[in-house]
């Protein structure tokens, strides 16, 4: 049975509550800003509340206790306030500066989808990977949305299936009054499935895509201060989240691996709404 079927201590549960704050605003932050749920990152009361979520995993001694992996940052340097800074500039910009990192079409350069760094560029290999995604969110009850215009492997989708499982463990430690056993035991189902879906689907590549976006970033002529922000951030959540969850770190950094049929007509968005 997992640790998680302890009761939390306060210090845990902020531990829990700041992370799917952070997780929920980076997935928006990561979105299509075409997309109806990009809006919902303008939230004056959720920006303010994310940037103090950082904040707070950033001091925290529980994420900081990590070996860091290729790509990765500290996560003391977790800071979400340059991405909330970025988003004060007017809608159009925005939509101008993520058509100028990631094209018209899918990113050579810096995809933002995880089989795109797959070292196998096989379509059926490809599409398995997709399918293991997709399994894990039918697992918890995750239908696409029709506001989410992203593939299953999308960075945004994934991160905010990650959220979702967090405000799973979360909801169930709140409950466990009702009903200790049952409780303990949903909470100790959400916890395992968060650290498998972090060693499988995020760990091992994000790094990657925050290193790539990064880079691609900072080279517009003018760089788009949202995507530093947001590559930034990236770097510093995975170690983060392996430090909580008790992931070991990846031995290199991926390299993207585009493949000329691509997988896109095998894949849907996600959500949880």
């Amino acid at each position: 049975m997992s640790s998680t079927s302890e009761p939390m201590v306060e210090a845990d549960l902020a531990r829990l509550s700041a992370r799917g704050i952070v997780l929920r605003f980076l997935a928006l932050a990561a979105s299509d800003p075409t997309s109806e749920r990009f809006a919902r990152v303008f939230d004056a009361d959720f920006s303010e509340l994310a940037a103090a979520a950082a904040r707070h995993l950033a001091t925290d001694p529980a994420t900081n206790q990590v070996d860091l992996a290729p790509g990765e940052v500290s996560p003391e340097r977790f800071d979400v306030e340059p991405i909330v800074e970025a988003l004060r500039a007017p809608h159009e910009k925005l939509v101008d500066e993520h058509t100028r990192v990631f094209g018209l079409v899918v990113s050579k350069e810096c995809p933002p989808h995880e089989v795109q760094y797959c070292p196998q560029t096989f379509s059926i290999y490809r599409s398995q990977r997709m399918a293991d995604i997709a399994g894990f969110y039918r697992a918890f009850g995750v239908e696409p949305g029709r506001d989410v215009p992203e593939r299953v492997d999308h960075v945004a989708c994934e991160l905010e299936f990650l959220a979702w499982l967090v405000a799973k463990e979360h909801y169930a430690h709140s409950q466990q009054d009702e009903g200790e056993e049952e409780w303990a035991e949903r909470a100790a189902i959400s916890r395992d499935a968060q650290r498998d879906f972090v060693a499988k689907h995020l760990a091992w590549w994000v790094p990657a895509f925050a290193h790539a976006l990064g880079k691609r970033a900072e080279a517009l002529d003018p760089p788009s201060p949202l995507h530093i922000g947001l590559a930034r951030a990236l770097a510093c959540l995975i170690p983060a989240e392996r430090a909580v969850l008790g992931v070991e770190p990846p031995d290199e950094l991926a390299l993207a691996k585009p493949d000329e049929e691509g997988s896109e007509s095998e894949c849907s968005g996600c959500g949880s709404d």
